[in-house]
């Protein structure tokens, strides 16, 4: 009979715990879970900003590759750069051709291709963290 009694006093004792951990993980899930949310979007949207970087990077490139080669005019440029955007889901880019002729290029010359695009446009979060940021890539090859 004493064995039962004190099974119950210690039965009593752990739910008493019980109920202060549940309080205790409350108020450390209202402090930890807006810290994990904020770097899990943080790292998402950071992700976001390197893979529309190396969007612009590889439409630049490309269109500068295709604006050295021989006949070539600069809207099979802008043409090459924006579907190379497009197919990545990246809308409105400026797209800048230097020098803005390419049919007076002579050979030697370097070519230079800027793609940008307004970070606002193409990001998860509201337009008041960015603002009127742009991200840009540059390229330049010598003509043929």
């Amino acid at each position: 009979m004493t064995t039962l009694f004190t099974r119950d006093k210690t039965m009593g004792q752990a739910r008493g715990r019980l109920t202060y951990r549940r309080g205790a993980a409350t108020v450390e899930l209202s402090i930890c879970l807006p810290l994990f949310i904020t770097i899990l979007f943080g790292s998402i949207e950071a992700s976001n900003l390197i893979y529309l970087r190396e969007s612009l990077c590889l439409a630049s490139y490309e269109a500068a590759r295709q604006a050295v080669s021989l006949d070539v005019s600069s809207q099979d440029i802008e043409k090459r750069a924006k579907q190379l955007l497009q197919s990545r889901g990246i809308d409105n880019p400026t797209i800048t051709i230097s020098p803005s002729d390419i049919t007076t290029v002579s050979g030697g010359d370097p070519v230079t291709v800027t793609v940008s695009v307004l970070t606002s446009s193409q990001t998860l979060l509201p337009k008041v963290v960015y603002g009127q940021r742009t991200i840009s890539a540059q390229t330049s090859f010598v003509k043929e």
